[in-house]
Formats: C-alpha cells, structure tokens, sequence
C-alpha cells in the first residue's frame, strides 16, 4: 500500500523548509548589520538574495538535466513490478533506455506484463527522434516468478539478474501488502502473516541479496525501501499491521546505514505518497476516496517523478519522493478543484482504465525537461542556499567596499 500520512509528509517538509529558511535567514540578517542600516544597501542585499536563489537553482537545474540525459543505461531490479506503481516504474525506466529484470509470485503475471512492457518500449521506440531511438535501443525488460517471502526466490532472482544483466545498479524493493482498512481483530493470522512476510520479511531477504550483489562490483549500486503510511512512527489506525512493517523498514534503513557506511551501496527511500493503486484502494470508505481525490496520482504520474530522481541519485541515505513540499501546497490550496477528480459521490471511479491510460503512453509522455530538473534540484535545498550566500556575500562585500573606502 503506498500510502503515507499527509501530516508526517507535511511536518517534515515543513521542518527541511525552517531549516532553510532559518539558514538563509542568519545570511540576510548578517548582511543587515554590515550595511549599517544604509537603506541602498538593504535594497542590494535583498536582490542578491533572490538573485542567489535564482542562479543557484538554474546552474543546479542544469547540471542534474545534464547528468540524466548522459546516464547511461542503467540495470534495474523491481519487485512487485506486474501491476500498479511497479510496472510503472519498469516502464518508466524502460523508456529511460534502461535494462530491467521485473518480478512477481505469478509466472503468468510475469511473462504476460514482459511481454506488455516489450510492445510499450517499441512504441517508444518508433515515436521517438534518432538520439533518443538509439538511447531506447538498449533498453530490455526480462522478468521472473519470484516470492519475496521465500529465500531461495530472492536468491533465484539476483542470480537471474546478474546473469541476464551482468550486474545490478538499482534494486527497487516494491514489493508490498495489505489486507484493507479494518482493526486489528479483524485481520486473520493469514492475513498478519501475509502482510509481515511480504513488506517486512521480504524487504529483508532482497535488501541481503542485493548487497551480496552490489557489494562484489566495483561500482556498487543503490537499493531503494519503499515507505508508506507509519514509517515515521506515527500512528496508522486501522492499518496497524502494515505501518508496522513499515516503520519496521525504517529502522532497517537506518541500521544499514551504518553498515554499509564504508561500502560502495547506497541505501534509499522511496516515497511515491498515495497512489491509485489496488493496494490503496482494497477496503478504503467513501471517506476514504474523497480525500483520494485531493492527494492521490495515478501510477504513472508517480513513476515519471521518481525515476529520474532514482536514475542519478548518489552516496546513500538519500530520500526520494513524490510529494514534495510544491506539489503538497498545490494539492491544498486547490483541494476544492480536486472534488470529483478520480471518484464520483458515490465513491465510483472516474479515471480511465490501466490499459486506456497506456494506449497513447509512448507519445504523449514529455521529454524530460528543464522543469523537471528544477523539481528535483529544489529538493536539495542547501545547495540553494549555499549559491544565495555566495552571491549575497560578494553584493555586500563589493558594496561594502564602495560605500565604506576607509573600512
């Protein structure tokens, strides 16, 4: 279930955003008092200021767009990857002219969503211009029936993707569970089972693999746990079960941090927010969807923000996600437009069908653009603040120089 509490999403961009708020806060206040009240000055400081903001993001923007369009193919593993937000993301890497080993526990699944996948990256390939065609040339999708539960599954699949790929450079561990919306006492031992094994279990069994794996090359690799709903710690009535495991997968983050600290294995999140998925949807109220509306995506939407950001992501303890504090503030003050979006009064979907959405997917998804090297530098932050310092530093230091010969 990929679905993550508006609030923990909300206070904790709220808190990066005080950060920096209170950084370049600190910068402005120590330009005020080399100015000496001088108003020309403070007028000055303010500019450098915005115009920090403004190169520093430009000059970022530019270099993440630069080093994704020049990212060679990379080999990716996704678990859970024949429906929802993991075919998505295999085919969003797909189109990224990336190589990719899907899995799930059916052998039907797998070898029916290979075979979808291989018809969306030949329409890929025909609507695309020469460079971008021959960037999709060495683009592959293989796949294989794979149990996260069971050891001998997982070990099954990394050796199948080191030998079909050669090596393995992201390895999405998506694969989740959940029994619907309903308390504790409701849910079944099977369904406790299911739910630990999978999310919890299963994200430990590959995570080892996967740096077994990654640990033996020579340039490593990234792994990428998926959060959801209680990966904070924070409460999650009437799903108790899955934001156990989640917060569980939290901890298990953490600790690998530190143990793979002087490994060339980066350990990641990914946090795609609330997508229209079945696992979100399995049990959820009328309430349930009206919120949907304001907050929800649909798979695709969410697997074109995330790949780009997993493709060039680097040294490790890195958080990817989807919800980020623009898109969180556009989602709330247009909540009143958003009524209706998916689904009706009555709770009935709106949106189009998987197979309908995908029909013009090839041609109407956009080329990778400035705008979306923007979102993901401004995630950096501290970049950003870094750039305004510098160019805020030299304004006031030159003006300081003019105004104040003698000093």
């Amino acid at each position: 279930m990929n679905q993550v509490s508006i609030y923990d999403i909300c206070a904790t961009q709220l808190g990066r955003y005080l950060v920096t708020m209170m950084s370049t806060g600190i910068i402005l206040s120590i330009g005020f008092q080399l100015s000496g009240g001088d108003s020309q000055m403070n007028t000055l400081i303010w500019y450098s200021w915005l115009g920090g903001i403004i190169i520093g993001t430009m000059i970022g923007a530019n270099m993440v767009l630069e080093e994704h369009c020049k990212a060679g193919p990379r080999n990716v593993v996704i678990t859970g990857s024949t429906r929802g937000l993991g075919k998505a993301l295999a085919r969003e890497f797909l189109l990224s002219g990336d190589r990719v080993v899907i899995a799930s526990r059916s052998p039907e699944s797998v070898e029916q969503t290979v075979e979808e996948l291989k018809e969306n990256l030949k329409e890929g390939i025909s609507v695309s211009g020469n460079k971008a065609r021959a960037n999709l040339s060495q683009a592959m999708v293989v796949g294989i029936d794979c149990d996260v539960c069971k050891p001998a599954d997982v070990r099954k699949l990394a050796k199948f993707a080191v030998e079909e790929l050669g090596s393995v450079d992201i390895w999405i561990n998506n694969a989740g569970t959940n029994k619907g919306f309903r308390p504790l006492l409701q849910f079944t031992d099977d369904d406790i089972d299911q739910i630990v094994s999978t999310n919890l279990v299963g994200s430990l069994l590959c995570t080892r693999e996967a740096i077994d794996v990654m640990g033996s090359q020579d340039k490593g690799g990234h792994i990428f746990n998926m959060d959801g709903a209680g990966s904070g710690g924070s409460s999650t009535p009437l799903t108790a079960v899955y934001g156990s495991t989640k917060c569980g997968l939290r901890q298990l983050n953490a600790s690998l941090l530190k143990e793979c600290k002087r490994s060339k294995v980066g350990i990641h999140t990914a946090s795609p927010g609330m997508v229209l998925t079945d696992l979100l949807l399995s049990g959820s109220t009328l309430r349930n969807k009206q919120m949907f509306n304001i907050i929800c995506e649909l798979p695709e939407t969410v697997a074109r923000t995330l790949v780009p950001r997993m493709r060039v992501v680097k040294g490790s303890g890195k958080a990817v996600n989807y919800l980020t504090p623009p898109r969180i503030l556009l989602a709330l003050v247009t909540a009143w437009l958003r009524r209706g979006r998916w689904f009706d009064e009555q709770g009935r979907a709106l949106y189009a069908a998987e197979a309908d959405r995908i029909r013009n997917w090839a041609e109407s998804r956009a080329r990778f653009s400035f705008t979306d090297a923007m979102e993901m530098y401004a995630e950096n932050t501290w970049i950003s603040v870094f750039s305004l310092s510098v160019v805020c530093a030299f304004i006031i230091l030159s003006s300081s120089g003019n105004a104040f010969p003698g000093t």
